[in-house]
């Protein structure tokens, strides 16, 4: 579950580290988030795969080990949530895009549990306990202060931009695949990048993106809550279900997307040679004859797989252990994912190559913190086992004396 889970965000990441051949025959970054999206989706449908591998051959003479007492559903009651997923993760891999920085990505993707805490009390009709808004605000805390540098570097750009040295910034046309990369000093790429559409804000307006995608995440899981309780469903199969409906809307959408055109002065939103709001045609030139070693193909099917596996392992973690176990080995990812990103793999991955700062330990500890806080886990057993139970112990004594 961690491997898959660290895989998923890892992937999605490099899809963007590394230049492929596009339609036009021209070499440029894969930023084509609603395919991403499509084929996120395409994970999520291989759950339904699983589903019924184990309901009619693993458990074949006892269904209700899959099925348990789930009622009769019409799979369109799951339509909305898989059109939120669609929104949220779009708008999230928009957000990488902006901000190619993985390890921060990944920790604003726990910011549902704030989304998911406030539209509760109003559709859920559940009261949020004190602990809960303590999560929700050692949450927020954690993000402002890995934000910090950020933030300060978007505003207050150093002069020294040398802090890389060399890096990866486009690999040279017409070359083979062993020479084709070469090197740009630092400084010129961050003049560069200056200069061009997305400008010196591309962290802040990423924050905001991923954020934005979080919200309807948010408003997914509380739907999900609802209707799949209220159905008693699998969730492998209703995982799957999603999928499929997502993957069926956005096969139907990319084809009017293609022709509406996007204004170049919108930066990123304007996707393909063209710019259009969605180039699927691009798009999977640039997956399977994108000539770059098949890498591109590579990541998108890992991300495809990996999206499959989590969910399936996720859900095996709490049958077999405990949803409490499940969600200390989620947190678990968001740390690696932010190592892994800090390693200098060299000019391979220099586009996401991101630069520890103090803060970020700090905020991801902090954040953590909140998650478990937030779920009533580990923090807050230790606090009544050790501290409310000593204070109870303490004003028994002094009432008996």
């Amino acid at each position: 579950m961690v491997v898959t889970g660290t895989l998923n965000t890892t992937s999605a990441s490099l899809q963007i580290a590394r230049q492929a051949t596009g339609k036009d025959g021209n070499l440029r970054y894969f930023e084509h988030y609603y395919v991403q999206t499509m084929f996120m989706m395409l994970g999520e449908s291989l759950c339904m795969v699983a589903y019924l591998v184990l309901k009619y051959i693993v458990y074949k003479d006892d269904p209700k080990k899959v099925d348990g007492d789930a009622l009769e559903m019409n799979p369109l009651v799951l339509w909305p949530a898989a059109a939120l997923d669609i929104v949220g993760t779009s708008l999230g891999y928009m957000g990488l895009a902006f901000m190619k920085d993985a390890g921060f990505f990944q920790m604003l993707r726990v910011s549902p549990i704030i989304f998911c805490g406030l539209l509760s009390i109003p559709i859920l009709k559940q009261k949020l306990k004190w602990f809960n808004w303590t999560g929700i605000l050692v949450v927020c805390t954690g993000l402002c202060i890995k934000a910090i540098p950020d933030v300060i570097r978007t505003f207050n750009p150093p002069e020294d931009k040398s802090v890389l040295s060399g890096c990866l910034n486009k690999l040279a046309p017409n070359s083979t695949l062993e020479g084709n990369f070469f090197y740009m000093p630092f400084d010129v790429r961050i003049e560069e990048e200056e200069e061009s559409s997305t400008g010196a804000l591309d962290m802040v307006v990423g924050i905001v993106l991923v954020l934005v995608g979080e919200f309807f995440h948010g408003c997914q899981f509380v739907y999900e809550e609802k209707f799949i309780t209220q159905y008693n469903l699998s969730p492998l199969k209703a995982v799957g279900i999603e999928g499929i409906n997502g993957v069926l809307t956005l096969a139907v959408l990319l084809w009017p997307c293609y022709f509406i055109k996007v204004p170049e002065s919108l930066g990123g939103v304007a996707l393909g040679p063209e710019g259009r709001f969605e180039d699927a045609i691009d798009a999977f030139v640039m997956i399977f004859d994108g000539h770059n070693g098949g890498w591109l193909l590579a990541w998108t099917l890992g991300n495809m797989c990996s999206i499959a596996v989590f969910n399936f392992a996720g859900i095996t973690v709490t049958k077999e252990l405990s949803a409490t176990t499940r969600a200390v080995l989620d947190q678990l990812r968001v740390i690696l994912i932010w190592a892994i990103f800090l390693i200098p793999f060299g000019p391979f991955l220099c586009r996401l190559q991101d630069t520890f700062e103090f803060t970020a330990p700090i905020g991801l500890v902090i954040l953590i913190s909140g998650v478990f806080i937030y779920n009533d886990i580990i923090i807050m057993p230790l606090v009544r086992k050790h501290i409310l139970k000593t204070e109870a112990t303490d004003e028994s004594v002094k009432e008996s004396a």
